[in-house]
């Protein structure tokens, strides 16, 4: 019995420390529904960055288990369909002492309105409990959101 629970406790702890165990505890974190509670967009060699939350006033992305995720447009009164995945990207340090995970979120949604799909890309800068913030960019410049969890 002593050596069983030996063995469990060391595969858990050997689970959660690999890049496996991290990106799992990062998907299981952003499961859930998600409101926008801040939106800026910053132009390229613009000084200063412009609040447009309120283009995303009540919207809600809404993430799955099963990589299937919606989102919910409160100005069109419309929910669009999507998947999304999470991208690890490992980052080594320059000493090679270390590595460090940088994660992303590809959401994309199928747009049966306009028939055009339209994604969500970004760093995810900050996951926890309560709060996702992503970081993305088009040809122009930088969007930040700012979500929170419902």
């Amino acid at each position: 019995m002593n050596k069983l629970l030996l063995f469990c406790t060391c595969l858990v702890l050997v689970t959660s420390c690999s890049k496996e165990g991290k990106i799992r505890r990062k998907e299981n974190k952003l499961i859930g529904a998600w409101e926008f509670e801040k939106v800026f967009y910053k132009r390229d060699r613009a000084l200063f960055r412009d609040n447009i939350t309120s283009d995303f006033a009540n919207d809600v992305i809404e993430f799955y288990p099963d990589y299937t995720a919606t989102y919910d447009d409160y100005s069109l009164r419309a929910v669009f369909d999507g998947a999304w995945n999470l991208i690890v990207d490992e980052d080594d340090a320059y000493d090679n002492s270390a590595t460090d995970l940088e994660f992303f979120v590809d959401a994309v949604f199928f747009d049966f309105l306009n028939h055009e799909d339209f994604s969500v890309f970004g760093s995810i800068d900050k996951l926890n409990r309560n709060k996702l913030n992503l970081e993305g960019s088009d040809r122009f410049g930088k969007y930040t959101f700012k979500l929170r969890r419902l």
